[in-house]
């Protein structure tokens, strides 16, 4: 690439110096539309506009014999005396000039051009989702933190057209044009492999995402289902390791409460959304308003699954053992939650959200503009907390 490009800049310069060469004895060469002096006094004005003018000369290419004979009388011209050596000086001097200039230029275009493909992950990011789902809300908090532009496509959770490309039915799925059309499953798996591949500039993405492998397996009843391995490490080796985390206590605790996120918090919010017949309308209401519904599919998934969750709210309390007023159980993993961060902290992860900031703030902002979520700030001590997460997401720091 380089000497392709030092190649291209002395084929340029070489032509400027006969072209300027040519115009200084009174030659008329072919610059823009037709044949344009470049005179005594048209020769200041043309000058400025050299470098545009040279684009125009290469989409209107000269025969090869005229540019030869342009270059020949040129030289001929000014091969005595020293008015001829002053001539040559200038033509050497633009001519070194101008090709530092261009050579500067395209340096700092391409460090330009890196640190914004750097900036950006060098991705181009779709995102499947329910706007509604908790799952999708961690991955939509962790890339907005992060400020990776991604694209989103809803869902219809009816008829789910919009994925029947993928064999994995469920999501957010995330897909990313970096080197090839790469699909990752799982939010905790999506959030890890990007974070890994921001933070670890060695490693492509695809070699990222191979190293979370799905494998299916069997529960109690006989059912099957998919997990992935390793969804909550960041594959990173020591060094990168260290610059991202105080301590290796500091990465535990960051792991422990991913989890905690996924496997408890997660499970508290269809319970309080769907707890009585009227917050179940209402959290329908907002899902058909904010969801890929059709007018008659957006009726009946109003009101028939409104019906419907409010009973599965029921079951779900039940298989996950909670209290009878489920509100106590949000209200105490807030406070948990609180507690984990400490008053001595703004956030889990010190100064800056980490990835368990980011995720638990995910989970919970599904129920914003719900009367659950409204309980919850007024009842639990996470108020504090969570206005300073918002506050850092909206500023967009440089997060790493």
């Amino acid at each position: 690439m380089a000497a392709r490009r030092a190649h291209e800049l002395g084929a340029r310069t070489w032509r400027l110096a006969g072209q300027l060469r040519g115009g200084m004895t009174g030659l008329r060469v072919p610059i823009a539309a037709g044949l344009a002096p470049i005179g005594s006094v048209a020769f200041s004005a043309s000058f400025s506009r050299l470098p545009h003018s040279l684009s125009r000369v290469k989409a209107r290419s000269v025969p090869l014999a005229a540019q030869q004979s342009w270059y020949r009388s040129g030289w001929r011209g000014q091969e005595a005396g020293s008015g001829g050596r002053r001539v040559w000086g200038l033509v050497f001097a633009f001519g070194g000039a101008y090709g530092v200039y261009e050579t500067l230029k395209y340096s700092l275009g391409e460090q330009q051009a890196e640190e914004l493909k750097v900036s950006e992950g060098g991705l181009q990011l779709t995102l499947y989702q329910y706007k509604t789902c908790p799952f999708c809300s961690k991955v939509r908090t962790f890339l907005d933190y992060h400020q990776l532009p991604y694209q989103i496509v809803e869902v219809n959770p009816v008829l789910r057209k919009e994925i029947k490309f993928s064999s994995y039915r469920k999501v957010p799925i995330l897909i990313a044009n970096a080197d090839s059309h790469l699909q990752m499953n799982d939010s905790s798996v999506i959030i890890s492999a990007v974070k890994t591949f921001l933070v670890s500039r060695k490693k492509n993405l695809e070699e990222v995402v191979s190293y979370y492998p799905a494998i299916t397996v069997t529960n109690d009843k006989g059912k099957e289902s998919v997990e992935y391995q390793n969804k909550y490490w960041l594959m990173l080796d020591e060094q990168e390791t260290k610059r991202l985390y105080e301590s290796k206590e500091s990465q535990k605790e960051e792991m422990k409460w991913r989890r905690w996120a996924d496997d408890w918090l997660v499970h508290l919010i269809s319970p309080n959304v769907y707890r009585t017949p009227g917050e179940a309308l209402a959290s329908f209401d907002y899902i058909v308003r904010e969801g890929n519904f059709g007018s008659v599919e957006g009726f009946f998934a109003k009101y028939v699954g409104a019906t419907a969750m409010f009973f599965i709210g029921k079951r779900l309390k039940i298989r996950h053992n909670l209290q009878d007023d489920v509100r106590q159980d949000l209200y105490e993993a807030a406070n948990t939650w609180v507690a984990a961060v400490g008053k001595n902290r703004k956030f889990l992860g010190g100064a800056q959200p980490n990835l368990a900031d980011l995720a638990v703030y995910g989970v919970l902002r599904v129920m914003e503009d719900l009367q659950s979520f409204d309980d919850m700030m007024a009842n639990s001590k996470i108020k504090p907390w969570y206005q300073r997460m918002t506050k850092a997401i909206e500023e967009h720091p440089n997060a790493q």
